[in-house]
C-alpha cells in the first residue's frame, strides 16, 4: 500500500494505492471526501493500517485519518478526530487497535500528539511539554513506550528567538514525558531535518534526515540511540550523502534508507544505504536511472523491499511516480515505473 495526494491532473484529493504482486502493478482506490492529503501510514499487519493527513474544511486546514482493515482495498473515514488538530504529519501502531500520531495544532503555539486503542473510532489528547510546537516523528515500540521527535522553542514562550530539535520520550503511552538528550559531536553544518524514525528493537533507535548550511549543499544526518531514545549520537553516512528521506527496518540488524531529490542548485542527487549492524555501519549502494529521489520504504522481509518516489519526466510536473523494488536487501534495485 502507499498514499499521498493527487497533484496537477486532479489536485485536492488524497490517494491510496495497493499493490498484489510485489509493486510491479498498482491499483488506485476511490478517493475519499474532504481528505486532501495523506502524510503518514501505520501498519501493524498487513491487513490493518491508518493513514494520516489533513482535509480542507472551509479557510481552515484541519487533521484527517483514515482506516483499512482489508489490506486497502477499501478505507474508512475517521470522523471522530479532535477539533484541535490541525494536520497530523507522523503515525505509529504497536498494534492494530493501538496508535499514536503527531502533528500541528490549530492553536500556533502548541503541537498536537493524539493516542487510540480503539484501532481509531476514539482518540486521546495528549499534553506535550511546553514550547513543542512542531513535533514531525513518533515511533512506537509497545502500546506505552513512544518516541516523538520535532522542535521547541529555544527560549520558552519567545517563537522570535527561533527553535532548536527536541526529543522526547513516554513509557505510559504520553501522560508524561522525558525529554532525551540531543545527538552532539560530528554533525553536518545546517539545522538538523530528520525524516525518519524507527527502533528496530525496543533499546536500539535510529533516525535519520539531512542538514542544509548556507551554501545549499545538503549532507546526509544519521543519529543512534542504544538506551530506547534517551541519549544520541551521530553515525557517520557514507561520504556524499544528501538526502535522508526514508528509513525501514525488518530485523534487529538490517535496516534500508532511501533519499534523494532535487538540491537548492537544481542538482539531482540519489541515495540509498543500507546496514546489517543495526545502525552502526552503512553501505552506499547504485540508484536505478530512472529515480530522482525516493520518499518511502518498506521491507517485508531482510531481503524483500519496496521504494516509492519520482523520476525524470517530460510531464508539466518535470517528474512521475516510480517505484523501487529490491530482492537482495538493498544491494541492487529495480525501477518499475
Amino acid at each position: 500500500m502507499a498514499v499521498g495526494a493527487q497533484g496537477f491532473v486532479n489536485p485536492g484529493h488524497e490517494i491510496a494505492a495497493v499493490s498484489t504482486d510485489g509493486g510491479a502493478h498498482w491499483a488506485s482506490t476511490t478517493p475519499l471526501p474532504g481528505v486532501t492529503h495523506l502524510d503518514a501510514m501505520a501498519c501493524a499487519t498487513a491487513s490493518s493500517c491508518v493513514a494520516v493527513g489533513s482535509e480542507v474544511v472551509g479557510n481552515d486546514i484541519m487533521g484527517a485519518a483514515v482506516s483499512t482493515a482489508d489490506g486497502g482495498r477499501t478505507w474508512s473515514t475517521i470522523s471522530d478526530l479532535p477539533k484541535s488538530v490541525a494536520r497530523l504529519s507522523s503515525i505509529s501502531c504497536s498494534t492494530p487497535t493501538s496508535c499514536m500520531a503527531v502533528g500541528t495544532s490549530t492553536d500556533q503555539d502548541r503541537g498536537a500528539a493524539l493516542t487510540t486503542d480503539a484501532s481509531g473510532s476514539l482518540w486521546h489528547v495528549l499534553s506535550l511539554p511546553d514550547g513543542l510546537s512542531d513535533p514531525s516523528l513518533v515511533s512506537c515500540e509497545t502500546a506505552h513506550t513512544c518516541i516523538v521527535e520535532g522542535t521547541k522553542e529555544v527560549v520558552l514562550g519567545d517563537p522570535s528567538a527561533g527553535k532548536e530539535l527536541s526529543i522526547i520520550t513516554t513509557s505510559d503511552a504520553g501522560e508524561t514525558w522525558t525529554s532525551s538528550t540531543p545527538p552532539t559531536g560530528s554533525l553536518p553544518q545546517g539545522a538538523p531535518n530528520f525524516k525518519g524514525l524507527v527502533c528496530p528493537s525496543q533499546m536500539r533507535c535510529l533516525l535519520i534526515g539531512d542538514a542544509t548550511p548556507g551554501d545549499g549543499t545538503p549532507s546526509g544526518l544519521i543519529a543512534a540511540s542504544a538506551d530506547g531514545g534517551k541519549t544520541w549520537v551521530p553515525v557517520a553516512p557514507p561520504p556524499g550523502t544528501t538526502f535522508l528521506n526514508a528509513i525501514a527496518c525488518p530485523t534487529t540488524t538490517n535496516c534500508v534508507v532511501v533519499g534523494g531529490g532535487i538540491e537548492a542548485r537544481g542538482q539531482s542527487v540519489q541515495d540509498i544505504l543500507t546496514t546489517s549492524s543495526g545502525g552502526q555501519n552503512w553501505v552506499s549502494q547504485p540508484v536505478p536511472a530512472a529515480v530522482t529521489g525516493l520518499g518511502s520504504v518498506s521491507c517485508t522481509s531482510a531481503s524483500s523491499c519496496v521504494a516509492v518516489g519520482y523520476g525524470p519526466s517530460t510531464s508539466p510536473s518535470g517528474s512521475q511516480p516510480v517505484v523501487a523494488r529490491s530482492a537482495d536487501g538493498g544491494t541492487t534495485w529495480a525501477s518499475l515505473q
